[in-house]
């Protein structure tokens, strides 16, 4: 996908809308990219900081502030945001970052305060951005072969600015970290944020070191605290990122369906955090259930240097279900003196139909925003979907989208496309039929069916888009993922690429109508109403003949709900009850046995 136009991708969360920054393209696989799960923590021997400051007496009196607006200074305080963003203007703050020593005090900056109407800035669409800055006096490192920058934030942002921790030897030239960590515009950071940055290849063994600490931003505040300088632990190798990937172009996508399961790599980045070098650097790799063990070829790594290894093994899916990868860096030969930053997870679906790179749980609490259109393309058509390649020849009979729970979108028309990659531009194939929003979608994943089944075939990229005819509806994003893996199209069905994007949910679903229906007694079939249900579910099982029947739910972790026992039932028509008030908001897959056959049915409890 190459030499496509830049955007401007207009993204909403809440009351707020953002625009996101662009840059030129490149294809999403060429190079590989590390995407970030969860970080698992454990206590290590840390080496014990040099330098500290934890702002228990204010800010110190050799440090300088730097605001170029003279409204929006980095303060010391006690309390959170006092910006429009927290709802109170300025009669209150919002909550302070729990940090190690919030009680004592921290630092902020807050340019949502700063910009709010009533302390001399427009508060709209008009906002200004404020430059700020604070600086440290000299600190001396001389004596230290590595040094290691620890503290703690939490912020909130938009337009992907970065945050910027600098260093500098002499005051003027500065070298700039950007610490923002990939995280989604418009949304908060952890509370608080643990950062690390490797100043050694600056600051190392010199008498006289500077730390500068700030942004231009036009809303949401940044909050700072316990920062510290200290050598590198011992050997300490970090897990920076993590990912797998499957078929040509190595694309992550989170829920795999059976007619498309391959080997599957597992790719590790590796970094020396530490100023000496390290050989036989690498990774092990657990997904859980004992369904795959495997470590990845051995690297060397240079002091502050970044590397992937790769698994030298692949994993073949088996079995539907869902499971967790673990991801563990080490060295051989050494003890790692930090084992924080080791580990990484993430998790990973085995479906029976849906493919999809978003990996939104049942409650959908882990949708990090939604996106109704692109920035000067409101009330025109849009369209915004994940890029994937086909494994296998397949038919997509439905499309599966995510829906923000806004009531605004009650009564609004959506729909599903599919494209295809034909080597310079993406090319239509079809739609789905139109669906008009109810009441009851709200906050789920809806499927939504083609008229007819969508054929792709084996090494095709293909995009499954979410779109609207201008009445912009909020579709829901999961996790961040690579540039170049979300597209969508404005209104004049010109197609553009996402920078630092989430992926979207829309899912193509590669057996949603018959849904195993063929593998059934002659003449057996199932229904089930009302779905989305609330209370109870009714399955509705016509039978040919007496039969053996029962019915196992699962929800979209793989984890077992309701396990019916096998009843003998009639010819005719037999309603299987089911009290689902007491399930969490989600999508699940119901298992209906018949005899020594199944049909599998998705539904939705809301």
């Amino acid at each position: 996908m190459k030499n496509l136009y830049l955007f401007l991708g207009f993204i909403l969360l809440g009351s707020f809308s953002l625009a996101q920054q662009y840059s030129p393209d490149t294809k999403a696989g060429e190079n590989y990219h590390a995407r970030k799960g969860n970080h698992v923590i454990f206590d290590g021997d840390r080496a014990t900081p040099f330098w500290t400051e934890d702002f228990a007496g204010g800010i110190p009196s050799g440090w300088t502030v730097i605001d170029s607006s003279g409204i929006c200074p980095w303060r010391y305080s006690t309390d959170g945001s006092w910006g429009y963003y927290s709802n109170t203007g300025e009669t209150s703050g919002d909550a302070a970052i729990a940090s190690t020593t919030a009680g004592n005090g921290f630092i902020i900056c807050d340019p949502d305060s700063a910009n709010h109407a009533n302390y001399g800035q427009p508060s709209g669409s008009t906002y200004a951005y404020l430059a700020s800055y604070i600086e440290t006096d000299a600190i001396d490192c001389s004596g230290h072969p590595s040094v290691i920058l620890n503290f703690e934030h939490n912020f909130r942002y938009n337009n992907s600015i970065p945050l910027w921790v600098q260093v500098s030897i002499d005051g003027n030239n500065w070298t700039s970290f950007d610490v923002s960590g990939g995280i989604a515009n418009n949304t908060e950071s952890a509370d608080p944020k643990m950062e690390v940055v490797n100043l050694s290849s600056i600051a190392a063994n010199q008498p006289t070191v500077y730390l500068r600490f700030g942004w231009s931003a036009r809303v949401y505040y940044w909050m700072i605290d316990d920062i510290s300088l200290s050598e590198a632990d011992a050997n300490d190798v970090m897990a920076t990122g993590a990912f797998w990937g499957m078929g040509n172009y190595q694309y992550q996508q989170h829920k795999i369906p059976t007619s498309q399961w391959s080997p599957i790599t597992f790719y590790g980045e590796l970094f020396n955090n530490t100023g000496t070098a390290m050989s036989d650097v690498y990774f092990d790799v657990d997904v859980s259930g004992s369904a795959f063990s495997g470590t990845s070829n051995m690297i060397p790594l240079n002091p502050v240097q970044t590397d992937t290894a790769v698994s030298t093994t692949d994993w073949t899916p088996s079995a539907v279900g869902s499971h967790t990868v673990t991801w563990n860096a080490d060295i051989t030969g050494l003890t790692d003196g930090n084992l924080a930053n080791n580990i990484f997870e993430d998790s990973i679906e085995l479906t029976s139909s849906v493919y999809g790179m978003d990996n939104l749980p049942p409650s959908l609490q882990g949708a990090t925003g939604v996106i109704s259109n692109f920035s000067g393309n409101s009330g025109q058509s849009f369209g915004i979907g994940n890029v994937m390649e086909v494994i296998a020849d397949a038919e997509i009979e439905c499309a599966e989208i995510g829906i923000s729970s806004d009531a605004a979108n009650e009564g609004l028309i959506i729909f599903a496309q599919v494209y295809y990659w034909d080597g310079a531009a993406w090319s239509y194939i079809d739609q789905t039929s139109e669906y008009t929003i109810q009441n009851g979608d709200l906050g789920t994943v809806i499927s939504i069916q083609f008229p007819n089944p969508v054929s792709v075939t084996a090494g095709q990229e293909i995009l499954v888009t979410a779109c609207h005819y201008g009445t912009d509806v909020e579709f829901l994003m999961a996790q961040s993922v690579n540039d170049g893996m979300v597209y969508g199209y404005d209104g004049s069905q010109t197609f553009y690429w996402l920078s630092n994007p989430r992926a979207i949910v829309s899912r193509a679903d590669f057996d949603c109508v018959t849904a195993g229906m063929n593998d059934l007694e002659d003449g057996a079939s199932v229904s089930c109403f009302p779905n989305p249900a609330s209370d109870v579910l009714n399955i509705e099982v016509n039978l040919n003949e007496t039969a053996e029947v029962f019915v196992t739910v699962y929800d979209m972790a793989g984890k077992v709900v309701h396990n019916g026992t096998p009843t003998t039932y009639n010819e005719g028509s037999n309603i299987i009850h089911l009290n689902v008030d007491l399930w969490e908001s989600g999508a699940y897959t119901a298992e209906i046995h018949v005899n020594e056959t199944k049909t599998v049915q998705q539904i939705i409890v809301k």
